[in-house]
């Protein structure tokens, strides 16, 4: 290899780090999930890549969010979007119901606690798949958008895990 060729080489790992730099700043960040309450699709210590929700974009129905500056959690929580602005949550005969006919994904299928919210204009309804394990809504209320950080997109570690959420 002449000199050039090695300034090639030296070269790559200089643009793979910029590349993974530029990712990081303008399009999403990793995130370490934390605990039991998004099982069986998230696992404690599964990384998961997130990124903002931008320009007129806002979460959706089924969205697994990343929110941030929760009364009652010292962290960042994880939870999927159960319900958005102007949906009725009903919780009655152990099934989470929205608006009469979306069924919220579950791991237990069966929620005891009997519970109604209207979700207020531009906020959220949020639960944890593992919902009798689950620090969510229906403890802390409705999520302003403002607490979203983003979208959890995909796990990206373990190898294991890796999947398209």
């Amino acid at each position: 290899i002449g000199l050039a060729g090695a300034g090639a080489f030296l070269l790559i790992p200089f643009v793979i780090l910029l590349t993974i730099l530029m990712l990081l700043v303008f399009v999403g960040k990793p995130y370490i999930v934390h605990g039991q309450s998004m099982l069986a699709t998230l696992h404690d210590g599964d990384r998961v890549f997130v990124v903002p929700y931008r320009g007129n974009t806002t979460p959706d129905r089924d969205d697994v969010v990343v929110l941030k500056d929760i009364a009652g959690s010292p962290e960042m929580l994880i939870k999927r979007v159960v319900a958005i602005t102007g949906d009725r949550v009903t919780i009655e005969d152990g099934y989470v119901v929205v608006n009469g006919t979306y069924r919220h994904r579950s791991t237990n299928r069966h929620v005891p606690v009997p519970y109604t919210q209207l979700v207020p204009d531009g906020d959220v309804f949020v639960m944890g798949d593992n919902e009798a394990h689950s620090f969510d809504s229906r403890t802390f209320g409705p999520v302003p958008g403002s607490k979203v950080v983003g979208k959890a997109l995909l796990i990206f570690w373990p190898p294991g895990d890796w999947k398209k959420l």
